[in-house]
């Protein structure tokens, strides 16, 4: 999980406390100047826009992404893929062997 936080949002020297945050249901994240804007997704295609390192680390830590590619379902698309041929095989046979 360290490394996912870090390619996503950067290095850095902090530690966050998560129980701490998981634990304060008014926990606050301040802004971090130093801290370039970072977009994330989650699995339902919401976005949010984190302002500071530790923000970003725990939402990467909750499953959010920084692409929504990750969210592609590869087995969906296959079985259209799959079916669509098939359909279109069997309308080309059948028109072959109708002659």
């Amino acid at each position: 999980m360290k490394r996912k936080i870090e390619l996503i949002c950067g290095v850095s020297d902090k530690i966050p406390n998560f129980e701490e945050i998981d634990n304060s249901s008014n926990f606050v994240f301040t802004p971090d100047t130093d801290f370039n804007p970072v977009r994330l997704f989650d699995f339902d295609g919401n976005v949010v826009i984190l302002n500071s390192w530790i923000e970003c680390a725990y939402y990467v830590r909750g499953g959010w992404t920084d692409s929504i590619s990750d969210f592609v379902n590869g087995e969906k698309i296959l079985f259209f893929a799959i079916a669509g041929l098939f359909v279109i095989f069997t309308f080309v046979k059948n028109k072959v062997y109708t002659r």
